[in-house]
């Protein structure tokens, strides 16, 4: 596996500037947008934050959008304070749930300050004249339905208008469980997970859920959930993650395990680095799943974001699983453990018939109905062997994508898959706990290697807040983020960040862009305009373009002045961070280009040549040049670095430069050497932070200036200049009588 640098960085003003990002930010304490609804057949999109339930456009966020005001009871409230809770993040209700019912009615539940309920919305018509109004008299508890904790993990699908949920079902989040609930009457059987912390779940973190149907027979349609776990392996203590799956024609046994699963099957998720020692790098903490679909709808291919448990080592990780293996691992040997106290082992003993964890239908025996028509010997068995011995493994048997010792962690990802000119390809979203979406695209190569190319990192909120949810809508070519500061709609491509030549567009490796012999736009694989060109599993502009030096970059030369033994940077940033940079000097009366050999004066960088103590022999034209990974070379750059001599340095100044321009210019530079200083000086941590405090700074003086008016402005001007003349004329008259007096006086005497 190989990963490519990022190609472009776009902070959240410039996404603004350039109409690729549109905004809905709520209340000026905070959103909170916990839970996101995109219902793509009827063109709208949910939005759950603290106390409220928006209806958005999903082309547009910048609509006023409608809204239900649904806060938790006074009472719940102040109870939720005595309790030692946050006032503003967590004694409230944060709505959690979102899931449509049927066609006129979405089921909606929220934390309650820490006492959930639920209840019915009622939405239908159009979106500006339509009903959308909450259901109060459908208002029920939300236990093992939702969370308490706002901010803890758990998973829910509807599916056959049954809920099914992953959450904790108490105050303090203890007791973890997997719960069915809902349905059409009268089948509203409740069940859940048997409360068996060393045999079946343990502090569980819950991600996220699926209905997926493992044959042609409904009968055998299951709900798989992914989940991690705290795991004691004897006295080992440790967090792992794990698939699990339930059928959903489970109803609960007959004598033992009534109202709990009878079909609960979990299994092990592995995600790791294989070491040259034989030790693997472990990513032990699922954070995030996402299914792609597949022409196949009974096997979508499982993404999985993964992070490390350890303080010492952080990183991330995204692996990729099949539902043919996950299977394969379900239908293999069992675990047994003897006791609290003991590891987990294969089990060899006699299996009982029908094999635990199959669901009740006529694919395996059709006298057993339901699941109360399992012999006692099953139920018994399911109850102490819930856990598959061997382990689920990515395709590829390690991670497709990492980041490790970065500032930065993954949390969420959506995928989509795109057609290309040369094939379909997987691109990646994915969102981290500081506000920031990396767009990474996935590359076979021939020999089955895959190479991971990062084509964007955009930084889509103000504030680094974590990211809370993500969805992609693939009918609108749009991502919308939220988080606590807002919800925020992205396009998928932009196209118009890699440059004005078919070389660029053609480095990019976007599978959503194309070269179409006038700009890099949109690739449309209907289109059938021969001048087409992209290239994304090579990325070689030579075969795609042509006159690529000619059309990239014009071969002016920039001169550059520099007195004796002084330093000077020579910057050169490429487009595509791909590249490798190489200098090339011609010098004076020379035809030859030698490549720059660095050294302890001449230190290469990310973003140029730093050159130290200026000698005589540096002087000459220095070339900027990219080699790309599949070595095609273009210039970047081209510079004539001269030297200034000390006698022209202290030549007088002509006679076009005048004394008010040399102050002009000084005075620029004393403006220049205090905002050095400032930023030197400032509590911000980088440079960006400062530019945005201070944009934001004379945007608000500008705004001041524009809210008294021009012609208003300058009367109030008008007005202090003749008040401060009324003042000094006064002055000056009382100044004179006093002198008139004292004359007097003394001529008096």
């Amino acid at each position: 596996m190989t990963i490519r640098c990022v190609e472009v960085t776009e902070h959240w003003r410039q996404l603004l500037q350039a109409g690729s990002v549109s905004l809905f930010l709520g209340p000026s304490d905070g959103l909170h947008s916990h839970s996101l609804l995109l219902d793509e057949e009827r063109g709208r999109l949910l939005l759950g934050a603290r106390d409220h339930i928006y209806l958005l456009d999903p082309d547009n966020l910048s609509k006023a959008p409608k809204k239900i005001h649904w806060p938790a009871p006074r009472d719940r409230v102040e109870m939720c304070e005595l309790a030692g809770k946050n006032a503003n993040l967590e004694c409230a209700n944060f709505i959690r749930v979102l899931h449509n019912f049927n066609r006129t009615h979405v089921y909606a539940c929220g934390t309650g300050a820490f006492s959930p309920t639920c209840a019915f919305i009622e939405i239908s018509g159009h979106r500006e004249s339509g009903v959308f109004q909450l259901r109060s008299n459908t208002e029920e508890s939300g236990r093992l339905k939702c969370p308490f904790d706002p901010m803890q993990p758990f998973t829910s699908v509807l599916a056959d208008q049954f809920l099914y949920v992953g959450t904790s079902s108490d105050f303090l989040g203890k007791d973890t469980a997997f719960t069915r609930s809902l349905g059409p009457p009268p089948d509203q059987h409740y069940i859940r997970t048997d409360i068996s912390e060393d045999y079946w779940i343990n502090e569980a973190r819950f991600i996220s859920a699926h209905p997926i149907a493992d044959t042609y027979n409904p009968d055998d349609d299951k709900i798989y959930f992914f989940f991690r776990e705290v795991s004691w392996e004897g006295n080992d203590k440790s967090i792992l993650s794990r698939v699990a799956r339930v059928c959903k024609n489970d109803v609960g046994g007959l004598r033992s395990l009534t109202n709990k699963w009878t079909t609960f099957l979990k299994a092990r998720l592995v995600c790791s680095i294989p070491g040259p020692d034989g030790v693997d790098t472990h990513f032990d903490e699922l954070q995030d799943v996402f299914l792609l679909p597949t022409r196949d709808e009974k096997n979508p291919i499982v993404y999985a974001i993964f992070t490390t448990s350890s303080s010492i080592f952080r990183g991330s990780a995204v692996c990729v699983y099949s539902m043919a293996d996950i299977r394969a691992v379900f239908n293999g040997p069992y675990a047994h453990k003897e006791g609290p106290d003991h590891r987990w082992v294969e089990y060899e003993g006699r299996i009982p018939y029908p094999r635990p964890g199959t669901c009740p239908s006529k694919t395996y025996d059709p006298r057993i109905k339901t699941t109360k028509d399992f012999p006692d010997e099953v139920v018994g068995f399911i109850r102490v062997h819930p856990l598959m011995h061997r382990s689920v493994y990515p395709l590829t048997g390690r991670p497709v994508f990492t980041r490790v010792r970065v500032d930065y962690t993954l949390t969420h990802i959506v995928v989509d898959r795109v057609m290309a000119d040369d094939g379909q390809y997987e691109v990646m979203f994915l969102g981290t706990d500081v506000g920031s979406v990396l767009k990474v695209v996935s590359i076979t190569q021939e020999n089955w290697s895959t190479e991971e190319v990062v084509l964007e990192e955009l930084q889509v909120f103000q504030s680094q807040t974590p990211i809370l949810s993500m969805k992609m809508s693939s009918k609108q070519q749009q991502l919308y983020v939220g988080s606590s500061d807002g919800l925020a709609q992205v396009s998928l491509s932009r196209c118009h960040l890699y440059g004005q030549a078919c070389a660029e567009c053609c480095l990019a490796r976007d599978p959503y862009c194309a070269w179409d012999g006038l700009t890099c736009s949109r690739y449309i694989p209907a289109s059938k305009r021969r001048a087409r060109r992209q290239d994304i599993k090579n990325g070689d502009p030579a075969n795609q373009c042509w006159d690529t030096e000619d059309s990239m970059y014009s071969w002016e030369i920039f001169p550059v002045f520099v007195s004796a033994f002084n330093s000077t940077f020579l910057e050169c940033i490429p487009k595509s961070q791909q590249a490798q940079i190489r200098w090339y000097l011609q010098r004076p009366g020379s035809e030859r280009r030698e490549e720059v050999q660095p050294d302890d004066r001449v230190v290469p960088t990310e973003r140029g040549l730093l050159i130290r103590s200026l000698q005589p022999s540096d002087v000459g034209v220095y070339v900027c040049v990219a080699q790309e990974h599949t070595h095609f070379t273009h210039t970047l750059l081209r510079l004539t670095l001269q030297l200034v001599t000390h006698g022209q340095l202290d030549r007088k100044p002509k006679p076009s430069e005048s004394p008010a321009a040399e102050t002009h210019h000084a005075a620029e530079a004393r403006q220049r050497y205090k905002d050095y200083l400032r930023v030197m000086s400032s509590p911000f941590r980088s440079l960006e932070e400062y530019c945005d405090s201070l944009w934001l700074d004379r945007k608000h003086s500008r705004v001041r200036g524009r809210g008294l008016g021009a012609g208003k402005w300058k009367h109030i001007q008008e007005m202090k200049k003749n008040r401060n003349r009324r003042h000094h004329r006064e002055k000056e008259e009382k100044r004179g009588r006093e002198e008139r007096g004292r004359v007097v006086r003394t001529a008096q005497q």
